[in-house]
């Protein structure tokens, strides 16, 4: 018997234009989730970021590590991978549930309702949970290399507790195709016509003897998505992560359903199950709206027999007589059930007009996310306006680091320079001593002036002509 599901769900199409919303999610924890934000504070990261965006953070870390990559738009710089379990699975693990009020309107959980986790404290959370998520870290690291994660955090802030990480799919050796050369090493072009009839010059591919292109191995450290998983199976990479993940799992003491092994069941985003939830649960509402529009209705036509009979005022006036069977109050409490009736279907329609604008407001961001070419070329302007922003502060920087050299500097000479001055300080105080001793002045002087004349009279020769007797030694005139 299991006590879960393994959920592991691997997306690999994330491009530059993308790394915004993604890093707005795990930093502000806005999109499309159930986020509870009484819950947000025990969320766990194993590996934070170092920039201020994760685009930067891509960036940089393909800078530092000299990766070569194709800096285009329809890149896929960033890989994301998700591993969970249903609640049942967490519940078995210790964890305390709560119902959340909702329920499930897709899938093998259909009409059930949405347990959610009940965590007031870090006590809440058991060992045996954060146990399985180190466990998944672990194995992410082994299978992907720890030094191409770049972000990885555990949340408890939505439905379902589960590690979200994302990873840049770094290779060691690539394959490139071989062209032909001349004798001087040169490559040959030749002129080729498309489908359309457009004819263009292109380097003229190396070929087999059965017609196929020849691939070289280029050895170095390459960001490529492709080769990366088909160094991990091709076609069959996913299944064979399941599988190990499975393996691995099971080894560590947790007892998970792998699913259906050759089942060619396509992952479903988080995006897509929460437009297929609303959806389902916008048709349970029309259909509620249906069946409460047809009560009003049989509630109107009964209310209309009551009025076209002849005694229509006698029977709404307070007035102890049957009519059709049915009494004054029977009349007056069966008008009060219909008038609640409408009062329900207003509140019933409110409530799906409110689910129309979520559906759509979801499936809007769901083509934005994947069609909206306008979108992504804004997303692409202002990514690239951050980037300049960010090589200005990175020049500011430098500039900072040799301000702080230059007042480095300043402060070293003023050092030098106070420390001269206080030399010439003590000098001019020693000499002004001597004047005094050679004056046989009893107290010094207060004012500065006093010995500025003395040296003045030295200078001009005037010192000692008729004015040995003088305290003062003004020049003359």
């Amino acid at each position: 018997m299991y006590d879960g599901k393994q959920v592991v769900r691997v997306e690999t199409q994330y491009k530059k234009a993308d790394l915004y919303n993604i890093g707005v999610e795990m930093k502000d924890r806005k999109g499309t989730g159930n986020y509870d934000i009484e819950r947000r504070e025990f969320n766990y990261e194993y590996v934070s970021l170092t920039q201020n965006n994760l685009y930067q953070e891509v960036k940089i870390n393909l800078k530092k590590r000299k990766i070569k990559y194709l800096d285009r738009p329809n890149t896929n710089l960033l890989n994301g991978v998700t591993f969970t379990s249903g609640p049942e699975f967490f519940q078995s693990l210790g964890m305390k549930l709560k119902d959340s009020g909702r329920t499930y309107h897709t899938g093998d959980k259909n009409g059930k309702a949405v347990m959610i986790p009940d965590i007031k404290s870090k006590e809440d959370i058991p060992n045996a949970v954060t146990y399985f998520f180190d466990c998944c870290m672990e194995f992410l690291k082994n299978y992907v290399g720890e030094e191409n994660i770049l972000l990885a955090q555990i949340h408890y802030d939505e439905d379902t507790p589960h590690l979200q990480a994302y990873f840049v799919p770094v290779v060691n050796k690539v394959k490139r195709k071989c062209f032909v050369k001349d004798k001087n090493g040169n490559v040959v072009k030749e002129k080729t016509t498309n489908k359309n009839g457009i004819t263009t010059i292109n380097p003229k591919l190396l070929r087999d003897d059965k017609g196929k292109i020849v691939y070289d191995d280029v050895k170095g450290t390459f960001l490529n998505c492709d080769q990366f998983w088909k160094n991990r199976g091709g076609k069959l990479s996913f299944h064979k992560m399941q599988n190990a993940f499975n393996e691995f799992i099971t080894e560590k003491g947790f007892n998970l359903y792998r699913g259906d092994i050759g089942s060619n069941k396509e992952n479903q985003t988080k995006l897509d199950y929460d437009i297929a939830e609303k959806k389902a649960e916008l048709e349970e509402l029309n259909k509620e709206k249906e069946n409460t529009l047809k009560i009003i209705e049989n509630s109107k036509n009964g209310l209309k027999n009551i009025e076209n009979n002849d005694s229509n005022k006698e029977l709404l006036t307070p007035v102890k007589r049957k009519f059709g069977g049915y009494k004054n109050d029977d009349v007056l409490r069966f008008i009060k059930y219909t008038r609640g009736l409408e009062h329900k279907i207003i509140i019933l329609s409110t409530d799906n007009s409110n689910k129309d604008i979520e559906i759509n407001k979801l499936t809007e961001e769901n083509k934005t996310f994947k069609n909206n070419k306008e979108l992504l070329k804004r997303n692409e302007i202002i990514k690239e306006q951050k980037s300049t922003i960010q090589d200005q502060k990175e020049e500011i920087s430098k500039l900072s680091d040799l301000v702080d050299i230059l007042n480095n500097n300043i402060e070293s000479l003023k050092e030098k320079l106070e420390t001269e001055v206080n030399k010439w300080k003590n000098l001019f105080k020693k000499m002004c001593k001597a004047i005094d001793k050679v004056l046989k002045r009893d107290k010094p002087k207060e004012k500065l002036e006093d010995y500025e004349d003395i040296a003045d009279a030295i200078n001009h020769g005037y010192y000692g002509k008729n004015n040995k007797n003088k305290d003062d030694f003004e020049i003359e005139r």
